[in-house]
């Protein structure tokens, strides 16, 4: 039985190796690229600008060039990850017009990650992916020190995402306020659209006279 579910494991596993997915597509893109650099505004020499940019790739397709950030960010540190399957969502970046998709769903979604910490939601693309190469370098840097000072143990590596990328018109995305921090902050967008849109997708009840 043990034998057979670990055949069945590995199975499915090289099956979504094979598969032709976001992740994967993000996996074989160009990394490290000058062109990324660039976009992000970020010295590649500086100390941590590898790291900070390594969610970041340089895609080629049918539609033109554009940069792909992979959400999680695969681990680079003490466990790197090795395939793309922990990839959930891939963000198909323009620079040019500060624009965004999400490869393989054109719904209008959010992308990020939400928390009473990093509570902001972003409306330019450019904005959220310079926010969150900042975060990885400054990571990076506090690791270091941490693991320098020999008492301390090192932080472990997490996505450092500094909220959630808004793809889409406020009206047009599906929200889940109970998965929301009680506070968030925007930038780029209008805060009224996002609560009247957080008031629909509630279903608080209202109350009325009844006309019998």
């Amino acid at each position: 039985m043990d034998e057979a579910f670990d055949i069945n494991a590995w199975s499915a596993a090289w099956h979504f190796l094979d598969k032709d997915t976001p992740g994967k597509v993000w996996w074989n893109s160009a990394s490290n690229h000058p062109a990324i650099y660039r976009a992000l505004k970020i010295d590649k020499g500086q100390h941590g600008a590898l790291y900070a940019c390594s969610p970041f790739r340089l895609h080629r397709d049918e539609t033109g060039v554009r940069i792909i950030a992979a959400y999680p960010a695969p681990h680079d540190l003490d466990e790197p990850d090795h395939t793309w399957l922990g990839i959930e969502t891939v963000i198909a970046w323009n620079p040019i017009d500060d624009t965004a998709v999400v490869l393989g769903d054109d719904a209008p979604q959010i992308v990020g990650n939400l928390s009473e910490e990093t509570n902001v939601i972003f409306a330019s693309p450019r904005a959220f992916f310079q926010h969150w190469a900042r975060r990885r370098a400054q990571f990076l840097a506090e690791r270091a020190l941490a693991k320098a000072q020999r008492w301390n143990r090192a932080p472990a590596e997490r996505d450092q995402t500094p909220g959630a990328l808004m793809i889409g018109r406020p009206d047009q995305i599906r929200w889940q306020p109970a998965l929301m921090p009680t506070d968030l902050r925007c930038r780029g967008v209008n805060p009224q659209e996002i609560n009247r849109e957080l008031l629909k997708a509630a279903r608080v009840p209202r109350a009325r006279g009844d006309a019998a």
